[in-house]
C-alpha cells in the first residue's frame, strides 16, 4: 500500500509487520471507514433530537382550571358575612316599634273594666234611691270612688299591654342582633371551608395527574435513552473491531441503563471512535 493511500496526518514509517496480510487489509480497511465516518458531521446521523418532556394531562389541565375559577369564589358567601355584621353594627331599636306588638283586644279589656265599674256605680245608686239617699253626698263620695278605681285598673291594664309590647319588641330586636351575629359568623365559616374544599380538590387532582405526568415522562425518558443508545452504536463498533486489533478481550465491554444524564455520544467519540492514533502506535511498535 502506498504512502499516498494513507489518511492525511499518519506518519507512515516502513517496518516489518507481524500481521497476516489479510489482517493488515482489514486494519487498513477498519482505518479508511473510521476517517470517512469522522469526516460526517454527527456521523451521518445528523443533530441529536432534543429530548421530549411530558406536558401536562387532562387531570394537570382541570386541575388548573380549577383553580382560575375557584379565585375569589369564597367572595360571595363574604359578602353575606359583611352584610350580615353591617346590618348587626348599624341597627338602633326603634321605640315606637312596641304598637306592632300591642294586645290587639286591649279595647275590649279597657272596655271590660269599664263597664264592670259602671255596673258598680248604677248598683250604687240604685241601692241609695232605695234608701232615700240618692243624690246625698254619701252617693257622690261613692261615685267618685269608683270612678277614680275605674280609672286606675284602665291605666293599670294600658300601662301592662304597654309594657308587655315594649318587652316584646325589645327582645324581638335582641335576637334579631343574635341572628345577624350567629349568620355573619356561618357564613364567613362556609368562605373558609368552600376555599378550602377548592384547594383540596385542585390539590388532589394535580397530586394524580403528577404521578400519570411521572409515568409519562419516564416512558420518554426510557424511549430517549434508547435513542441515544442507537446513535452510540456505530462508535461501538468501530471500539469493538479496536478492542480486537489491540487484543483487548470483547468481554470487557458493557452497555449501562440509568436515567443519570447522557454523555454526549460525540464526546465519547473522541476516546472510542477516534482510536486510529492508539491502533496505528500499537501497529509501529509491534
Amino acid at each position: 500500500m502506498a504512502e499516498s493511500d494513507y489518511p492525511s496526518g499518519f506518519d507512515v514509517n516502513t517496518q516489518q509487520s507481524s500481521m497476516s496480510p489479510e489482517m493488515e487489509a482489514k486494519y487498513l480497511w477498519l482505518m479508511d471507514q473510521a476517517v470517512k465516518f469522522g469526516q460526517n458531521q454527527f456521523g451521518g446521523q445528523g443533530p441529536i433530537t432534543p429530548q421530549s418532556i411530558a406536558g401536562f394531562n387532562p387531570e394537570q389541565v382541570k386541575a388548573l382550571q380549577m383553580a382560575q375559577s375557584g379565585i375569589g369564589a369564597y367572595q360571595p358567601m363574604m359578602d353575606k358575612a359583611e352584610a350580615a355584621t353591617d346590618s348587626m353594627t348599624n341597627a338602633t331599636f326603634d321605640p315606637s316599634s312596641y304598637e306592632n306588638y300591642l294586645n290587639p283586644y286591649q279595647d275590649y279589656v279597657t272596655q271590660g273594666i269599664s263597664d264592670q265599674y259602671d255596673k258598680a256605680i248604677n248598683q250604687a245608686n240604685m241601692g241609695a234611691a232605695s234608701q232615700g239617699a240618692f243624690g246625698g253626698s254619701g252617693t257622690g263620695i261613692m261615685n267618685a270612688e269608683l270612678l277614680g278605681g275605674k280609672s286606675q285598673a284602665i291605666g293599670e291594664s294600658l300601662a301592662a299591654g304597654y309594657g308587655n309590647a315594649m318587652n316584646m319588641a325589645r327582645g324581638d330586636f335582641e335576637n334579631q342582633m343574635t341572628r345577624y351575629g350567629a349568620g355573619a359568623q356561618m357564613y364567613g365559616n362556609m368562605a373558609g371551608q368552600t376555599q378550602q374544599m377548592q384547594q383540596q380538590d385542585v390539590a388532589s387532582l394535580m397530586g394524580a395527574g403528577s404521578v400519570m405526568q411521572q409515568n409519562t415522562q419516564q416512558g420518554l425518558d426510557a424511549n430517549y435513552q434508547a435513542y441515544l443508545q442507537n446513535r452510540q452504536d456505530p462508535y461501538q463498533r468501530f471500539g469493538f473491531m479496536s478492542d480486537i486489533f489491540r487484543g483487548v478481550p470483547s468481554g470487557q465491554m458493557t452497555t449501562t441503563m440509568g436515567t443519570a444524564p447522557v454523555t454526549n455520544p460525540l464526546s465519547q467519540a473522541l476516546g472510542a471512535g477516534i482510536f486510529g492514533a492508539g491502533i496505528a502506535s500499537g501497529y509501529q511498535n509491534t
